[in-house]
């Protein structure tokens, strides 16, 4: 091997980690990819705190479609900067950096500190009057030693369960309704006929009659 052959050598593996450390600089951290206009529209509008129609909450966009200027209001009236988090969660900053993660049908934010906002019914004024009736005995389980009653006015739910535990609840799509037992959201869909409500946490009331208001 000729001289020049191992100085080529020697300058070569001295320079290639350098060149390599470059490349890398260069090259940076991958960018985020920004939030599509169809995912921040998903978070706008009017919501309901805890589904209730009368504790009205908002999202609304300052600038472009970016997920960068939203503005989120609370029922209080406080505001917070907002930050899309991927395509289906959002951060607010202003309120201790609580994340809200939206449902896969776009009708409820539920958020880190355990509350949760539900899309407010049209118009304010509530679900037609053909929303199913509640008011009335309820058993929890289908047993009839289980009593548990609702009382309905107009949007507006009172519940009481086997355990003489109570719980405020409202309408959030016309068989949906949402209810809070002493901090604790629990789901409920009604059945076609009103009869019957499945909860989120495993368990269902059901009733012989639908009761009149």
């Amino acid at each position: 091997m000729s001289r020049w052959s191992i100085v080529y050598r020697v300058l070569l593996a001295a320079l290639l980690p350098g060149l390599c450390f470059a490349g890398l600089i260069g090259a940076g951290p991958a960018r985020a990819q920004p939030a599509s206009p169809q995912q921040v529209a998903n978070f706008l509008g009017t919501w309901c705190a805890q589904g209730d129609p009368s504790k009205q909450t908002s999202i609304a966009s300052n600038g472009p479609g970016n997920g960068v200027f939203l503005t989120l209001t609370n029922e209080q009236g406080d505001s917070s900067p907002g930050n899309l988090q991927g395509a289906n969660q959002i951060v607010a900053p202003g309120w201790q950096f609580v994340v809200g993660t939206l449902s896969p049908d776009g009708s409820q934010i539920n958020w880190s500190n355990g509350t949760m906002w539900a899309r407010c019914p049209s118009g304010g004024g509530g679900w037609p009057g053909d929303r199913p009736r509640l008011t009335g005995t309820w058993f929890a389980n289908g047993d009839r030693s289980r009593v548990c009653s609702i009382q309905q006015t107009r949007g507006s739910l009172a519940l009481q369960n086997e355990a003489g535990q109570t719980a405020n609840g409202s309408f959030v799509r016309k068989r949906d309704i949402s209810t809070n037992w002493n901090g604790t959201i629990i789901n409920g869909h009604i059945s076609r006929d009103g009869n019957r409500i499945d909860w989120d946490n495993g368990t269902y009331w059901v009733r012989d009659v639908v009761y009149s208001q």
